[in-house]
């Protein structure tokens, strides 16, 4: 990887960091895979807002997701979890976590 694909890729790491919100929707994904309604519950925000933060944290490679499709009602789901690939980042996101 060049520098400047480097130095552009940890940009977009800090700057999906750099929102409270995003944090807590990656400490809730740590330990299980949460729907965006879990999240939407957990966290008091709306439906697009929720989208919008979601979308940062997959673009920067910090969260991911598995599909389940529920074929009796039609409905697709899709199970959020984070995707941390740094052992560092890691351990921050854990340190002195209270229990939901």
């Amino acid at each position: 990887m060049q520098e400047d694909e480097y130095v552009q890729e940890l940009s977009r790491t800090f700057k999906a960091l750099s929102s409270p919100t995003r944090l807590k929707i990656l400490r809730l994904c740590m330990d299980e895979e949460r729907t965006s309604r879990e999240l939407r519950e957990a966290l008091g925000i709306s439906k697009p807002l929720l989208i919008s933060h979601i979308r940062k944290l997959l673009n920067a490679g910090l969260l991911d997701y598995r599909l389940e499709v529920d074929e009796r009602r039609k409905i697709v789901r899709k199970y959020y979890r984070t995707r941390i690939n740094s052992p560092c980042l890691a351990e921050l996101l854990r340190e002195n976590r209270p229990k939901p």
